[in-house]
């Protein structure tokens, strides 16, 4: 991708290639020249630079990735302002998104999908217990980095909870066809609960290779790709339930299910559940 000459310049950094593009702002690859290693840089467009929103957002991201450390959550580094660019630097992952590899590779395997399971369940105990609402898990903000380790990313929508009953956001937000329906309702007291449906449409989507099915108005499951396993359906029905009293009811429950379902795939094929693997040094996941 081309790089806009405006954002080169950022003292300390050596911006090399664009990674992506979002709605405010642009992420690229640079050298932290101080420390001599790789590093991806979020930068706010110039256009957002006097929107007070977007600043907020921008600066609570920094915040919020600084003051997390978790093996399946991007690493906060620093950040700053520069003539005008404002911008945070975060931990680079040398790997795809988990979108890319869909559309590079196809569907993943169901034992991959279980152990993205296991490590989203994880990574939602942990944010939970911290009373953050990532609010945007999709398969774009979910990076594949060697040794077979997801990490989130992209926390630009996330929520705090302040105390009972209430979210440090309000209004809709996050990508329509990941949200969970109280998310897209807009209402004050969202929970884990929106990001487990986030995380069961992204599994959805990367094991079947279809986007994931709307929520009916009138509340009836999801209909499911009759190829996935029941098992499989079984478990994104219970993440992907419309309302959320009905929907998996937290991390640890999601982690209990997944080591049922695996004890389950052991039984029935009798070998050792498989996950990411190594092929002549690089990093894979496996596909159907």
């Amino acid at each position: 991708m081309p790089i806009n000459p405006d954002v080169e310049a950022i003292p300390g950094y050596l911006i090399d290639r664009k990674l992506s593009t979002g709605g405010t702002a642009g992420v690229y690859r640079a050298l932290d020249i101080g420390a001599g290693k790789h590093v991806a840089i979020k930068i706010l467009f110039p256009k957002w630079a006097k929107d007070p929103s977007a600043l907020n957002l921008m600066s609570r991201e920094a915040w919020l990735l600084r003051s997390m450390s978790h093996p399946h959550v991007v690493r906060g580094l620093a950040s700053g302002h520069w003539r005008g660019l404002h911008w945070h630097a975060m931990e680079w992952v040398a790997g795809p998104t988990s979108l890319d590899r869909l559309h590079h590779g196809g569907a993943f395997s169901e034992c991959s999908i279980l152990e993205l399971a296991r490590q989203m369940g994880e990574t939602l105990r942990y944010l939970w217990l911290r009373g953050i609402v990532h609010g945007d898990i999709k398969p774009a903000n979910l990076l594949l980095a060697p040794g077979g380790v997801a990490k989130l990313c992209d926390f630009g929508f996330a929520q705090i909870k302040l105390g009972p009953g209430a979210t440090s956001g309000h209004g809709a937000f996050g990508t329509p066809a990941y949200a969970a329906p109280e998310q897209q309702e807009g209402i004050d007291d969202l929970d884990v609960r929106a990001d487990l449906f986030g995380v069961g449409a992204t599994l959805y989507h990367l094991a079947s290779g279809r986007m994931p099915p709307s929520a009916d108005p009138w509340g009836a499951a999801p209909a499911m790709e009759a190829r996935l396993s029941r098992e499989l359906r079984w478990l994104l029905g219970r993440l992907m339930a419309p309302d959320r009293r009905d929907r998996c009811p937290g991390p640890e429950a999601l982690l209990a299910d997944v080591a049922h379902l695996r004890s389950l795939r052991v039984r029935k094929f009798r070998k050792p559940v498989a996950g990411p693997r190594q092929v002549n040094g690089e990093f894979h996941w496996e596909f159907n």
